[in-house]
């Protein structure tokens, strides 16, 4: 089948997910800007979040949410810009063949918006993808994010298409490209080898390279 436009999450579909150990930093950094030091387990009840666990922690070190939400935001978009920097993330070999897809491409992820831009700026690559996002950095964008089909639909609007391909290495690709209405490539990178799928994808696939004889 022939789309109108492909659209790629980012982290390990683009670029090899990031280190969590830069992560980790992120969110320590954003709590040293309150004068806290935070023990493992918050620290990465704020990588693994969701809204209630946000909530608790900055009531448990009396921080405002959403200014707690705003500096891990900041703080962990700059760890990643480093990370892409020195070389702990990069793109993956097979992004090159893309360039050989007759379709416009973007990119929807649920990494933040900032990070998304450092992607873009480091690797060159506005010329190849003419629509890229990634969350805001708020609760209200955090809550937004993946598997809420948001973002997905947002792309699709911008970029001006009827039908679109979203190529997707997690459960909350398929789920949200399904929400929208989209169909929706799973790519089983090697962290993905033994992941477990909640719904079925319209396809399965190993490498970007076999995105030619599908969406074109």
């Amino acid at each position: 089948m022939c789309y109108d436009a492909v659209v790629f999450d980012n982290d390990g579909v683009l670029t090899y997910p990031t280190p969590r150990s830069v992560l980790r930093q992120g969110v320590r950094d954003a709590f040293a800007e309150f004068g806290v030091t935070p023990d493992d387990a918050v620290v990465d009840g704020m990588i693994d979040a969701d809204i209630t666990r946000i909530q608790q922690i900055a009531e448990r070190y009396e921080i405002d949410p959403a200014a707690l939400w705003a500096q891990r935001e900041s703080a962990v978009a700059a760890t990643q810009r480093s990370a892409l920097e020195d070389g702990r993330k990069t793109l993956y070999a097979d992004v090159g063949t893309l360039a050989e897809l007759d379709a416009p491409l973007g990119i929807v992820s649920n990494n933040q918006h900032e990070t998304v831009e450092s992607i873009v700026d480091r690797f060159d690559l506005s010329a190849l993808f003419g629509y890229a996002t990634g969350r805001p950095p708020t609760l209200e964008g955090f809550q937004r994010r993946k598997p809420q089909p948001d973002f997905l639909e947002d792309a699709v609007s911008a970029i001006g298409v009827d039908s679109a391909l979203y190529v997707g290495d997690s459960n909350v690709d398929v789920l949200a490209a399904d929400r929208a209405g989209l169909d929706v490539a799973f790519i089983r990178r090697p962290h993905r080898a033994d992941y477990q799928l909640v719904a079925d994808p319209t396809y399965e696939i190993e490498s970007l390279e076999e995105l030619s004889a599908i969406a074109v």
